[in-house]
This record gives C-alpha cells, structure tokens and sequence, in this order.
C-alpha cells in the first residue's frame, strides 16, 4: 500500500494506519484446531441423526456440548438449550426439522461451526489472552471492496471470523472464490432481492461459508423475493431476510400474518430499523421479538433484531469494541453499527 494512504479495511485492526499486507490464510493453534474438527464432526452426527430418528439423539449432542463448554455464560446457553429442546411446542423445535429438511448439510454444519466456534467461541478465548486488548468478533464490509481480502486475512489473525458484507455489485465468481477460500470465517452478504438472480445464486450456492440475506425495505415479501427465496429452497441454500422496520412498521413485526408469509420463504428473518424508529418504538418492537422466541410458538421462524441482538453478543463476546470495517471511501453501509 502506498505510503500514507489510510486502509479502509477493518479498522479496529490497524486504526486507520496503513497496514501490510498480510497473505497467509488463517492458521489456528493446534488445541483449537482439534477442539474445531472435533466440534466438525459433531454437527454433522448430529444432523443425519436428526434426519433420521427427530430429537432422538439431539438431546445427547445438547449435553455433550455442556460438558464441553468452559465458560459459565456457554453452559447456561446449553442448559437452556436442553430445557427448551424438550417441548416439542417451542419454536426451535419446529425451526431444527426444517433447517434440516431444508438446507443442506455440508452448509448447515460449515457455517453453523465458523459462527459458533470460530466467530463466538474461538474469538471470546483469543481475547481473554490479549492483556485487555479485545478485537471485534464481527466486522462489516462492501463485496466490492478492493481491500476485502486483505480486510478478511487482518481480522483472522486477531481472531475475527464473522463478516456482514453488502453485495452492492454484481458479485463476480472471483470474489466468490476469494470468499470461499477462507474456510474458518462465515459471511452474511445482504442482497438487494430484485438484484439477486439465477447467476448469482449459482455462484453462492456452492459456498458452504456464506448465509444470504435478501433485503426487504418494508415487511413484505415482493415477488423478486419469492422469486428467490424459492430457486435458493430448491438448492437447498442456507438463507434468511433482513426487512427495514419504520416506526409505522413495528406492530408488523410479530403479526401472525406477516409472520406466517415469512414461514413461506425461510427460517429466519433479521429486523433493523430506519432512521423514523424512536428509541421506545424500537425497545417496544425488541420485547416482542423476544418474547417470539420462547414459549409456546405457533410459526417455525426466527426473529432477530439487528441493533438489539447485536449489542448484546458485543457485550458477551467483545465489550466496549467498535465492529470491523471494509469501507470504500464515500460509501455508507446499510445497516447501523453505531
């Protein structure tokens, strides 16, 4: 990088110095590594069980993975994980057959273990041995950015696995390999959904490390959604959507309707809001939101909140720590990560 130019890419990785250029992949220590294949080699049992014989076998993987965990916050998480697992009214009850039903298990397992271990679990550990110096867990970049690779390769060395990237071009099959090249990270790339076509998706659809976000700017599903939602179905594609909420929208959020429609086209569907979204509005749409997820639930999907569910896995993982940047100068992000 020429001298005095300021990196764009991540920026809690350098603070805007100009940063070298770092061309070895990810290598993680032996212990975590094994920890990782071991992690591996459990969701996929796991997954052809649950194929086979339902919640069966789950359960064991479930308490298994609380003898495992290290941190108090982790085994609380899979003593939940476990009370919840034995209603079959609760919604991740529901959401795991479908899941499995309906996406495909190498993608399920890949980007489930990059998210889990690598981005949450790995990176909370690494901080823990950083003398006070944490690093953000989840970073946030344009697709089209020239400095994403190296973006990408700076925030593996310090433990950052987790990207959410803007595909605000055509996605050209080098960045798709480029993406796919780095194994341990998972990337959630947000689709303007009457730009995402067949060409697109058949270059996505065999990164088993990428989550695709179709973005609706109201709580409808258009027909270019649909369109998508179901030509990804049908390759069995791990996706979801993000829909902007206005004040006016808030209401929406939990409607059994809308929510029903959601079901339709996916499992999961992520909320941010615009910038007409009062503090009491948004804290009001959070609570419902929370509540959706616990209990007895009628419809089999799962609501997050970007703002609110982000900041609490900050505070878990990484407190007091601004996310990562890839940012073309003069570009402004989609999503609110103040």
């Amino acid at each position: 990088m020429p001298q005095g130019q300021r990196c764009t890419a991540a920026c809690i990785h350098c603070n805007g110095r100009a940063a070298p250029r770092l061309r070895k992949k990810d290598t993680m220590k032996p212990d975590l590594e094994n920890s990782r294949s071991f992690a591996m080699t459990l969701a996929h049992r796991a997954v052809r069980d649950v194929r086979r014989d339902g919640f069966r076998q789950l359960r064991n993987y479930v308490d298994m993975c609380a003898l495992l965990a290290q941190r108090p916050d982790l085994k609380r998480f899979f003593d939940h994980a476990q009370t919840v697992l034995q209603r079959t009214d609760s919604l991740y009850y529901k959401l795991i057959n479908n899941l499995v039903e309906q996406v495909n298990e190498d993608a399920i397992c890949t980007a489930g273990i990059n998210l889990g271990f690598d981005a949450i679990i790995s990176c909370a550990s690494n901080n823990r041995k950083q003398n006070g110096e944490t690093r953000s867990w989840l970073n946030v970049g344009f697709c089209s950015a020239p400095e994403l690779d190296d973006a990408i390769i700076q925030a593996e060395a310090g433990s950052s696995y987790a990207w959410v990237l803007y595909a605000d071009e055509n996605l050209t099959p080098k960045t798709v390999a480029m993406l796919q090249s780095h194994t341990h990270s998972v990337f959630f790339v947000l689709f303007d959904a009457q730009k995402f076509n067949e060409a697109t998706m058949e270059r996505v659809a065999g990164c088993n490390n990428v989550i695709t976000l179709l973005c609706l700017h109201e709580p409808e599903i258009t027909t270019e959604a649909c369109r998508a939602a179901n030509a990804m179905r049908s390759k069995q594609m791990f996706y979801g959507f993000l829909v902007e909420m206005g004040r006016a929208d808030a209401a929406q959020a939990v409607n059994t309707d809308w929510l029903d429609v959601l079901a339709q086209y996916g499992l999961f569907c992520v909320y941010t809001r615009k910038p007409d979204m009062d503090q009491q509005t948004a804290d009001a749409m959070y609570r419902q939101i929370v509540h959706s997820r616990i209990g007895s639930v009628a419809v089999p999907v799962l609501l997050l909140d970007w703002e609110h569910d982000i900041k609490y896995l900050n505070r878990m993982i990484t407190p007091k720590t601004e996310l990562g940047q890839c940012i073309p100068e003069g570009k402004t992000f989609p999503l609110n990560f103040d």
